[in-house]
């Protein structure tokens, strides 16, 4: 088990010569020697500082995927979750709000909750104010937003998520959209560059690049914000029956 772990000749180490991620091996250790069809790990690396907690994760996946056995991770950490996982179960006060893999939970969330607990999000309340052909006007407050018409019908109310970086701005309109505001700050993130920018009706928008392909807009300037539509997510409504959206997935242990 400890070679397992990776403490082989450590046999003999008292426990306060232990480092935190040694001891958090060592429970790991102590958990597979009954051989266990499931590992339930209770926010195993909460209480250990940043870079031992990313070496950690790494050797977890590593010996979930040499042991081959289900491994049940409780995170409120929700980049661990999505770094971590196969499948996400996002729970709020103890309903189920979805249910999916990492890449369909951060791109496409069913729900207001999961938009706006996993990762940040630009959460958009609008109403469908026209509707021609293929196209749909929509306010969000005193901007207007031309999308595609997905059988939309006037006086609509939609909920539409939108990552900070799938976000873009300029200093000149952009065809198509009307979303201008003015910067308030931006930050260097090392990864990224993060804007924070206030549109007319006060609502604050996150703009993030990690490609840090944008100028950096001056604090007090005007930029008009633009993204691909695609990118644009309708959230169902709060009273969607996530349960039968979930009935048939299969639990394999």
């Amino acid at each position: 088990m400890l070679n397992l772990v990776q403490l082989e000749g450590y046999e003999k180490k008292m426990p306060k010569y232990l480092s935190g991620g040694q001891k958090q091996r060592v429970a790991i250790a102590r958990a597979l020697i009954n051989n266990p069809k499931v590992l339930l790990l209770d926010e195993p690396l909460g209480a250990l500082d940043l870079k031992l907690r990313k070496q950690m994760q790494v050797e977890l996946k590593r010996l979930q995927k040499k042991l081959g056995i289900t491994f049940i991770y409780v995170t409120h950490d929700q980049e661990e979750a999505l770094n971590m996982s196969d499948r996400i179960v996002v729970m709020n006060e103890g309903i189920i709000e979805q249910v999916g893999n990492p890449e369909e939970i951060y791109e496409r969330p069913k729900t207001r909750f999961v938009a706006d607990f996993i990762g940040e999000s630009n959460i958009f309340d609008a109403v469908v104010e026209k509707v021609c052909g293929n196209k749909a006007v929509l306010n969000i407050g005193e901007s207007n937003l031309i999308v595609e018409n997905r059988n939309l019908k006037m006086g609509d109310i939609q909920v539409i998520s939108l990552r900070p970086e799938k976000i873009k701005c300029s200093t000149n309109p952009v065809n198509n959209f009307n979303i201008k505001g003015i910067v308030k700050e931006h930050n260097y993130m090392g990864a990224a560059l993060k804007f924070i920018v206030v549109l007319p009706n006060d609502k604050e928008i996150i703009v993030s690049d990690y490609e840090k392909s944008l100028s950096v807009p001056e604090v007090g300037k005007e930029v008009f914000l633009y993204w691909d539509q695609k990118d644009l997510v309708f959230i169902g409504h709060e009273g969607e029956n996530i349960e039968e959206a979930i009935q048939g997935e299969a639990v394999t242990l």
